[in-house]
């Protein structure tokens, strides 16, 4: 996903992109331009706290010491909650504690930083343990790991950032407001001009393709695809989207997902979760929600409510 040129050339809006959390950060807000520098401290913020390649940070500081309680932000607790909230609401499909299958399957530097890998996957895969030993205390101000377990925040982290600076801006006065993160997108408020945000959906197999553009005032989109972020490991191709029941890249029936939901952090959990579904539930997975899936074979499935946001 990513933001079309008309969702922002309202004459109030100001927009920024930058590189942030790994990947493209687009930001408009209708509003004063210094709502922007301030959703990029804040996103620059959150990633200190967030990131698994950073030395300081409080993941990286919850995975080294697991098994005994971590003191962090509140943020960071926030974000745990909500990891555990994703992996309880998708029945485990949704996991944060895919850090060691992610390593294992290559993923072990910033994605821009990884290469070519000679050695071939480990012939027992690593168990995903889930969270549901995970505990997060409020009154101590700390997480505790279970000894052995990694925590990967993954596009959980950039859903829940771009809700976070969303409800921010908004809050500091931005009459709307946009947040793209990697294609994790959060609004708030009608823009200024047009019958809302538009959001493109891409298709990125070979040469990237709109297949549908999407139209919403309030709420939020989130992708999964196995199309983008993929590598090779002796010779053969990996992708990120690990499934928790294999500890090993998921043989996935769609290679692209797209989901609206209230929240960024929820609609990636369900996008997760319908990148595992076989198609005959793709439907019992969106229910009344909106989706859409494009398979390996090109076609385009649109799914619950979706027609409602087409334009």
């Amino acid at each position: 996903l990513m933001a079309a040129p008309l969702a922002v050339i309202a004459t109030d809006t100001v927009t920024a992109t930058w590189r942030a959390m790994g990947t493209r950060v687009v930001v408009a807000v209708d509003g004063a331009e210094d709502l922007l520098d301030r959703a990029r401290l804040r996103i620059d913020e959150l990633e200190r706290r967030w990131s698994r390649f950073r030395s300081d940070s409080d993941v990286t500081r919850m995975n080294e010491t697991a098994g005994i309680p971590v003191f962090v932000h509140a943020d960071t607790r926030r974000l745990v909650r909500h990891a555990i909230a994703a992996w309880e609401r998708t029945d485990g499909a949704c996991d944060a504690t895919v850090l060691g299958a992610v390593v294992a399957a290559g993923y072990d530097a910033s994605f821009e930083l990884l290469g070519e890998r000679t050695a071939p996957l480990p012939g027992d895969p690593p168990v995903v343990p889930g969270c549901g030993s995970i505990t997060v205390d409020d009154a101590l101000g700390a997480v505790t790991l279970p000894a052995g377990v990694g925590f990967d925040p993954g596009a959980i982290g950039k859903g829940l950032a771009a809700d976070l600076v969303v409800a921010e801006l908004i809050a500091d006065g931005a009459s709307s407001a946009f947040v793209s993160i990697g294609g994790d997108i959060a609004m708030a408020g009608r823009p200024a001009a047009g019958d809302g945000w538009l959001v493109e959906v891409v298709d990125h197999a070979g040469e990237a393709t709109s297949v549908a553009r999407l139209a919403l005032a309030d709420g939020a989109v989130a992708t999964s695809t196995t199309e983008r972020r993929h590598w090779r490991v002796a010779g053969e191709s990996r992708h990120h989207v690990i499934d928790p029941a294999t500890g090993r890249p998921a043989q996935t029936s769609a290679r692209t997902v797209a989901v609206i939901a209230g929240d960024a952090w929820w609609a990636e959990a369900l996008a997760t979760q319908l990148m595992l579904t076989p198609p005959e539930r793709w439907v019992d997975v969106v229910g009344d929600r909106a989706a859409l899936t494009i398979d390996h074979d090109g076609r385009t499935h649109l799914l619950g409510g979706i027609q409602g946001y087409l334009r």
